[in-house]
């Protein structure tokens, strides 16, 4: 559910990989592709599995999704399917038939880069163009990497022999906007508040933002930018950016990103999500007020000297 780049990028790749092998393989999300770096790609996914998908001795590849949970309905779908599970995300409600989680791994499209390298072999240009892009995005352009990172950047030189070019990533994530994107990203920005003496900037965007720019501009996916997050996590003091996100009245999307020692992955896990160390996010019943409330309630008990 709610895929984001790496999600697309792992499952594409891997079945590229797949196809060339002489199998046969098909792409499945619940969606939706809310995310301004993956819209381009929803064409791709099936949203439902058919009988005669069944058919056979079919395996499901489940990528990226730390519980059965971020599967949505389609886990009901292949339920009694033999399952491997791929993933970076150590936190979680373990399924699967077999598992294969590396917590270590900064993102699952690297995961995939090494199966495909394994066999022996190295990816398409097409896969490696996937696959550079799962990595960069999860990475937020590789900024949340830290200085053990160095299989990370070794991998990205393998990608790039391969095809892969940074400078198309870089415009997938942070090119292609539309003139309403770019007022709501303002918005948000503008919007943007301390809290917890001045640790910790907020910021949020209603189903009331979205309707007041249409008409004007349309915005396009709507799901808070890694450009906001990247924008305020610049401010001088910040330990933690929070971005409350409403999807449906009476629930929000929160993400986090975090400069300093707090782990939001843990954070997130805690409250029904999950993420990484540096950036994670999770889902929570209530208004954007009552939302912010509970979550500074939260941030305030775990940053020390608040």
């Amino acid at each position: 559910m709610e895929p984001d780049g790496d999600c697309v990028a792992s499952q594409l790749g891997l079945a590229a990989f797949l196809r060339r092998q002489g199998r046969h393989a098909e792409v499945f999300s619940a969606g939706p592709f809310d995310r301004p770096e993956t819209l381009e790609f929803r064409d791709r996914f099936r949203g439902e599995v058919r009988p005669e998908d069944l058919e056979g001795r079919p395996v499901a590849v489940v990528l990226d999704c730390s519980t059965p949970e971020r599967v949505g309905a389609l886990a009901e779908a292949v339920a009694g399917v033999p399952t491997l599970v791929v993933d970076h995300h150590a936190a979680g409600r373990a399924f699967g038939t077999v598992r294969w989680v590396v917590p270590q791994a900064p993102a699952t499209s690297l995961l995939v880069q090494r199966l495909i390298e394994c066999f022996p072999g190295r990816p398409t240009a097409a896969e490696a163009q996937l696959l550079l892009f799962g990595l960069a995005t999860d990475t937020g352009f590789f900024r949340h990497l830290e200085q053990d990172s160095g299989d990370a950047f070794a991998a990205v030189g393998r990608l790039t022999a391969a095809g892969a070019s940074p400078r198309r990533v870089y415009q997938q994530m942070h090119g292609g906007w539309s003139l309403g994107k770019v007022r709501l990203l303002a918005q948000n920005l503008q919007r943007a508040r301390f809290e917890l003496g001045d640790r910790v900037l907020v910021t949020s965007q209603s189903l009331e933002d979205l309707r007041a720019l249409q008409g004007t501009s349309t915005p396009g996916p709507t799901r808070g930018s890694d450009e906001a997050y990247r924008l305020l996590q610049s401010v001088r003091g910040v330990e933690i950016v929070a971005f409350v996100h409403e999807e449906a009245p009476g629930r929000c999307a929160v993400g986090l990103r975090s400069n300093g020692e707090l782990d939001v992955g843990a954070l997130a896990a805690e409250l029904g999500g999950g993420g990484h160390r540096r950036a994670a996010g999770y889902t929570r019943q209530g208004t954007v007020r009552e939302v912010e409330t509970h979550l500074l309630a939260e941030l305030g008990s775990r940053l020390p000297s608040v």
